[in-house]
């Protein structure tokens, strides 16, 4: 009896634990507004900059949230993006699309009409599909890269909350690396969605 009552009491706080630690789940779609940065070797060893014009495309991504603390949370995501760029002289749109697993800390605040946040943290991109007319070689499979942004959750009566985001994201090492030609990848991301919290968030904080 002893023992059954010891399980069953380390069980109710594992769950407790567990219940405390997980903060939701949700689900994102957006525009990608990618360009890249060219960095050319000249001739006489001087390196020669160029950056090329925006190309539209789209992202999604699957999320998770953790962690209790009111202002500070840890998220993680997979995501599918789709970058690239339009090349100046041609006007092809070199595509590229990745797979990412991107962890952020977010950092949290509160208003009368929601939450406002902002995350920032690094992300691991691996190509999933190439097509880039301007460049012939493979771009690296596996990169990392970094990204800020902010949000804004909204307040609702229900475990559903709508939320939406801007994304900053360039790329921390080079995306192609040859002897004459270094290009790196940035995006901006708008992203809609929401986000459905866990069952023990309850509503708002009332402040008397």
């Amino acid at each position: 009896m002893k023992r059954t009552t010891i399980l069953v009491f380390l069980a109710a706080i594992t769950l407790s634990a567990n219940a405390q630690f997980f903060q939701g789940w949700g689900l994102m779609g957006g525009l990608s507004m990618g360009k890249q940065k060219w960095f050319t070797t000249m001739p006489d060893g001087a390196t020669a900059k160029e950056k090329h014009k925006f190309v539209y495309r789209f992202n999604g991504e699957l999320l998770a949230e953790f962690f209790s603390h009111y202002n500070f949370r840890w998220r993680t995501e997979l995501q599918y993006n789709m970058k690239g760029t339009k090349y100046k002289p041609t006007g092809d749109k070199n595509k590229l699309d990745y797979i990412c697993w991107n962890n952020f800390l977010m950092l949290r605040g509160e208003t009368y009409d929601g939450y406002p946040y902002l995350l920032v943290g690094p992300r691991v991109e691996y190509l999933f599909k190439q097509s880039t007319p301007s460049v012939t070689d493979t771009f690296s499979k596996l990169h990392f890269t970094w990204s800020a942004g902010i949000g804004w959750e909204f307040i609702t009566y229900s475990r559903l909350k709508p939320i939406i985001e801007l994304h900053y994201n360039p790329a921390a090492n080079l995306s192609y690396n040859t002897d004459l030609v270094d290009i790196k990848n940035r995006v901006w991301e708008i992203r809609v969605g929401f986000k459905i919290g866990s069952a023990k968030i309850g509503c708002p904080k009332v402040y008397r």
